[in-house]
């Protein structure tokens, strides 16, 4: 039987390495948004992020396929020959076929900056993109080979080298050579290479460079619809900035683009890292007895760490953009709480979606998404030229209710998780409290303003305790773990 306690524990653990590797990734950007702010415009932020859209699509062509399947795969085989040669045959097939897509691609750069950046002379901003993407669609590859075997402190460690290098690249090319936008792109280039030698020449020593066309084609076939459902994905999360491009202004995608960056830290810093050890642990135990209840459980507690951080942002944007960033880039944190909540229901996807991979019934994916894609194009065209951003956001919403919707629909028929709908709406009401009481608070040095909302935030769990959201077992288990930390601490007190 699955015990919920055992499986929690390793959960946490891993989860909160990975959450130390993707915050040091994640907080390049943090880290950099003031050296961004004030040495690039809004329209030069919009460039910076048009240009890695529009790369992201040609990711998706490029690598999903072979990338989606790995986990799937990886585990499909216990013997460690069989293991090394489905990753080599990854690389391989991914480096051939990138290498030949994007040297063909490289010929429509001036099109796509005439298009894209209203500039043709801005082409070789698309060059240096696709030569970026093709070595970190090899990385990738690693990354997942190391969250695959659960090596999350390697994981940390190479974490904070890249973070190191990204830092130091992009404040020397940007703030010292002073050549903007470039010298981000440079910054990106330069870093993925260096990658690849830390990442993947070790790996292939490793594996070996043995190549299997059978595996390959089982990888395709189960990986192929993830290309659709990926690329309705992309459509559902990017094409907002396109079409603000289009109906409003570059400067107006770029402020967005901010925006959206801050309202999806709950799942950068919560979401993405837990998957990152769920995604594949799960494929390990659900046969297990009992697993349907587990999850459920898992899922109760990853929504409400999900809001306890949706909160702090929902929140704090306006204050930390003031203390952060030049004035121009304040309106920005509009828009946060309605892609907060987005990206936190999207998120619930990944726990959803269990039936359909473990059926591997992935058409299921690419109907979603691709569907989803033709909607939210629907409710882009509709909204945003009437409300500008705020259509942009509330697109997002409702394409993300459409998309979870579907997918617990579909998935359940052949996985059915046991949620705990009456716990998770103490969650809900609990988050409500709190956003309202906050909300409101204003004083005239933001820095007050920051401190006093964060100590109402921090009262989230208590209110938790106070509409019975936890059980008498889960109570015990808080005093256990608190009471022997706080005797230490009172007896090194009175000493």
């Amino acid at each position: 039987m699955l015990k919920l306690a055992k499986e929690l524990k390793f959960l946490a653990k891993h989860t909160l390495i990975y959450s130390l590797g993707n915050f040091m990734q994640r907080i390049v950007s943090l880290l950099l948004l003031p050296v961004y702010t004030r040495f690039l415009t809004p329209h030069d932020y919009g460039v910076k992020e048009l240009v890695a859209l529009s790369t992201d699509v040609i990711g998706i062509l490029l690598a999903t396929a072979i990338s989606g399947a790995i986990y799937r795969f990886y585990f499909e085989y216990k013997d460690v020959k069989d293991r090394n040669e489905v990753i080599s045959s990854a690389v391989i097939t991914i480096a051939a076929f990138g290498l030949f897509a994007l040297l063909f691609l490289s010929l429509a750069t001036k099109t796509m900056a005439k298009y894209i950046l209203d500039s043709p002379d801005l082409y070789y901003y698309f060059l240096i993109s696709f030569a970026s993407l093709w070595f970190q669609s090899l990385n990738s590859i690693a990354y997942n080979y190391i969250r695959a075997n659960q090596q999350s402190l390697k994981f940390i460690i190479l974490s904070f080298s890249k973070m190191i290098m990204a830092i130091s690249l992009n404040i020397y090319l940007v703030c010292i050579v002073k050549i903007g936008v470039l010298g981000i792109l440079i910054s990106t280039l330069t870093v993925a290479i260096i990658m690849n030698f830390i990442l993947l020449v070790p790996l292939l020593r490793k594996t070996g460079l043995s190549y299997s066309f059978d595996k390959i084609k089982a990888m395709l076939k189960f990986g192929l619809p993830l290309i659709p459902a990926q690329f309705g994905a992309f459509i559902v999360h990017l094409s907002d900035r396109f079409f603000i491009k289009g109906y409003c202004s570059i400067a107006d995608a770029g402020l967005y683009s901010l925006g959206y960056r801050f309202g999806a830290l709950p799942a950068n810093f919560i979401s993405d890292p837990f998957n990152q050890t769920f995604q594949p642990r799960r494929f390990e135990l659900y046969e297990q007895e009992n697993s349907e209840k587990v999850f459920g459980t898992i899922f109760t507690y990853f929504v409400c760490l999900m809001l306890f951080a949706g909160l702090g942002i929902s929140v704090l944007t306006k204050d930390l953009l003031m203390i952060m960033a030049d004035e121009k880039f304040w309106s920005a944190y509009k828009i946060v709480p309605i892609i907060v909540v987005a990206t936190t229901i999207f998120s619930f996807h990944y726990h959803l979606n269990m039936g359909i991979l473990i059926s591997k019934k992935t058409k299921y994916l690419a109907y979603i998404n691709f569907s989803n894609g033709f909607f939210i194009l629907l409710l882009n065209f509709l909204l945003i030229p009437k409300y500008g951003v705020f259509g942009a956001a509330y697109a997002t919403l409702i394409a993300f209710i459409y998309k979870i919707s579907l997918t617990y629909y579909f998935s359940s028929k052949y996985y059915k998780i046991h949620f705990e709908f009456i716990r998770i709406g103490k969650i809900l009401l609990s988050a409500a409290v709190v956003y309202i009481l906050t909300v409101p608070i204003e004083f005239a040095s933001v820095y007050n303003s920051f401190v006093v909302k964060m100590s109402i935030i921090l009262l989230y769990p208590v209110l938790l305790f106070g509409v019975g959201f936890f059980t008498v077992e889960e109570k015990q288990k808080i005093v256990d773990f608190i009471k022997p930390k706080f005797l230490t601490v009172k007896k090194r007190f009175l000493a």
